[in-house]
């Protein structure tokens, strides 16, 4: 294999060890995303963000298997792993492009059902015995479903992180934000990181896959050139 051959090799083995932590890092921001809006499970309207969370999650699997393909293929110079590497890296790519696709256009309307699913929690907070309502205001630190005024002047235990005879003080209530804002302010966070960092991310794949395509393509001829 020439210089150039060589060049484009470890360059792809390099992109592959990225893929890997690109992939790692989508599996822990994924989770991180299930995990805050796994209270919401009870409810109809959250399918939508749990699909968002799962498919970043599925993404990031994805992505850190095929690393492992890649990185056979490229260290061990198989035109048939690198082809196969080149294919799913190809639906990767498009993937994500849907997926960043689907959240630029749709961020609105998820952040809207969201707040629906917000307003049926609180609504519900009296017939459920506020189980979920509680579960809500301690994973994201809020209070009420537009702040602790909404409670009158009785704060439940879950508004703050040291009731005192199970409840809370206006103290250490009044400085948490309503929990409608609070899970606006989440999404639009984890929107943006799924936007700007998958822009990034599809550069790398991008370069990857024209990498792969010329390394199995110089590996064929390679072989043919031995059969001779």
């Amino acid at each position: 294999m020439d210089c150039g051959g060589v060049f484009v090799k470890y360059v792809l083995f390099i992109f592959n060890i990225l893929f890997v932590i690109c992939g790692i890092l989508l599996i822990i921001f994924g989770s991180l995303m299930v995990s805050e809006i796994k209270h919401f499970s009870d409810v109809d309207e959250t399918f939508t963000a749990n699909s968002v969370a799962i498919i970043i999650l599925v993404l990031g699997c994805l992505i850190f298997l095929v690393s492992f393909l890649g990185c056979c293929g490229a260290i061990r110079e198989n035109s048939c792993g690198l082809t196969m590497y080149s294919i799913v890296m190809l639906g990767l790519f498009l993937c994500q492009i849907a997926l960043i696709i689907y959240v630029w256009v749709n961020h609105v309307q998820i952040r809207q059902s969201l707040d629906v699913v917000v307003q049926k929690i609180w609504d519900q907070r009296k017939s459920s015995d506020g189980i979920l309502m509680d579960s809500l205001q301690r994973s994201l630190k809020c209070c009420g479903l537009h702040g602790f005024a909404d409670y009158g002047t009785t704060y439940p235990a879950s508004c703050c992180d040291s009731p005192n005879n199970g409840y809370c003080s206006l103290t250490s209530v009044m400085f948490r934000p309503g929990c409608k804002s609070a899970v606006d302010s989440l999404w639009d966070t984890n929107a943006n990181i799924i936007k700007y960092a998958g822009l990034g991310v599809l550069a790398v794949e991008l370069v990857a896959f024209i990498f792969a395509c010329c390394l199995a393509n110089q590996t064929r001829n390679n072989l043919r050139r031995q059969n001779y």
